[in-house]
């Protein structure tokens, strides 16, 4: 019967003040646990009395080492490793991956996504932009490092002035281009015309193709027709 007493007398106390505290007289919210016994009688606790806490503000919001939490859950720690979930998919180097409800699990980090187009063709370049052959499709739509492979053979020797390329969704026109403002542009060579760079763009789902385009001014400027030498490479950047 003490017992029951004591129970509700600390649950009227509880209700007549609207706080809680364990082990303190000096709650910061609706409920505190002071695990130290460290805190003072009155005033907010200073960090180091803090650091063993438990508080529940009138929001919900409850803090693990901190008395004023701004989240549902807000946890500090003076040391790393100030949260462990150890539910039997924990392991080195695991990333905690949320499913569609909000669950979440420790799974492995996921390859790096990516893309290498299809082989281009030998085409003769112009003074607009012309597909080369090679393209390739983007499912997840992000920020892609570009990286694109090109020679070109030319005639007669030192003619034109640049070479420039772009990614585009169509082979024939600028529609949802890689570089919005404008093509990536490259001095030329002696014989040969050279576009091997690292570029980044935003790609939007669908199938882009390499527009390629030069100064002008060559009696002829043809792209090369292998992986090495007309393709280009695109790597999701996370």
């Amino acid at each position: 019967m003490k017992k029951y007493f004591i129970l509700v007398s600390f649950l009227i106390s509880g209700w007549a003040c609207s706080q809680i505290g364990i082990n303190t007289s000096n709650p910061q919210g609706i409920f505190t646990i002071d695990s130290s016994k460290d805190n003072p009688e009155t005033g907010v606790p200073q960090l180091s009395q803090q650091a063993n806490d438990i508080t529940v503000l009138a929001n919900g919001n409850t803090g693990i080492g901190i008395s004023n939490p701004t989240t549902k859950l807000h946890i500090k720690s003076d040391t790393p490793g100030g949260i462990r979930i150890a539910d039997g998919t924990q392991g080195a180097g695991k990333i905690l991956v949320s499913d569609a409800l909000g669950v979440a699990t420790w799974q492995n980090s996921a390859p790096p996504v990516v893309i290498n187009s299809t082989t281009g063709s030998s085409i003769a370049l112009a003074t607009g932009h012309t597909w080369v052959g090679s393209s390739a499709t983007v499912t997840i739509p992000g920020y892609y490092l570009v990286s694109p492979r090109l020679i070109t053979d030319k005639s007669p020797a030192n003619c034109g002035s640049f070479i420039a390329y772009n990614l585009s969704t169509s082979p024939t026109s600028w529609v949802n281009p890689s570089f919005s403002v404008q093509d990536s542009h490259f001095s030329t060579g002696t014989l040969f015309d050279f576009i091997y760079s690292a570029n980044v763009g935003y790609l939007q789902a669908g199938t882009y193709y390499m527009l390629v385009r030069y100064s002008g001014g060559c009696n002829s400027n043809i792209t090369r027709a292998n992986a090495g030498e007309n393709s280009f490479t695109l790597i999701l950047l996370r």
